[in-house]
């Protein structure tokens, strides 16, 4: 998994690797959104940190960027600037394989910036890191986040469980979405995106 897009533009957004500057808006946001996040984003009990720990943080996801172990990007309105939220692109699921994981702000949710964001880190995967399939991992009480792969044309191809329990202690289940490099071609959207190399 090799990846040197440090921008991507799309018609409302720009993903961009997070920078050390950026550490007091994202900690201002994430701060905002724990609530919301817990849910569903494991990592968000390790929350809140500091200034100085999440800019720490941020050092580290360039490091994993350009080793090429992880790929985080900031995503933010093309329009106004605004902080929309993020998103990963993670090889933790085979050779040729890339999951993408993303979070949106609240106050930015409903616009269909998620759906945007997955399409153009699916299309970064298939055109400019060879890869063949690409996943998201949706938790099954996430409904708004089910109809992403819907809307791209992802193929749900199981669903498994996990040990952890909900609030009911019920086991956590999780629905599988797929797409191989043959089948993006079949999807139509967004179209205009761009990508800036490092």
């Amino acid at each position: 998994m090799k990846n040197n897009v440090t921008q991507i533009e799309t018609p409302h957004l720009i993903l961009r690797i997070f920078q050390p500057r950026d550490a007091e808006l994202l900690k201002s946001r994430l701060d905002d959104n724990l609530e919301i996040m817990m849910p569903w984003i494991p990592w968000a009990k390790n929350e809140p940190e500091t200034v100085e720990e999440k800019r720490d943080r941020i050092r580290s996801w360039i490091g994993d960027f350009y080793s090429n172990r992880e790929y985080s990007y900031g995503v933010f309105e093309k329009a106004t600037g605004d902080f929309v939220g993020s998103s990963n692109l993670f090889g933790r699921r085979g050779k040729g394989t890339t999951e993408i994981g993303y979070w949106i702000d609240h106050l930015k949710a409903g616009k269909g910036y998620a759906t945007e964001v997955s399409y153009a880190l699916t299309k970064l995967s298939f055109e400019q890191m060879n890869i063949e399939k690409v996943l998201l991992y949706i938790d099954t009480r996430n409904k708004a986040s089910q109809r992403i792969p819907e809307k791209l044309n992802f193929t749900h191809e199981y669903t498994y469980r996990e040990l952890p329990k909900d609030e009911l202690g019920e086991r956590l289940k999780f629905q599988v979405w797929v797409m191989f490099v043959e089948e993006f071609k079949k999807v139509d959207k967004f179209e205009a995106v761009e990508f800036k190399l490092n």
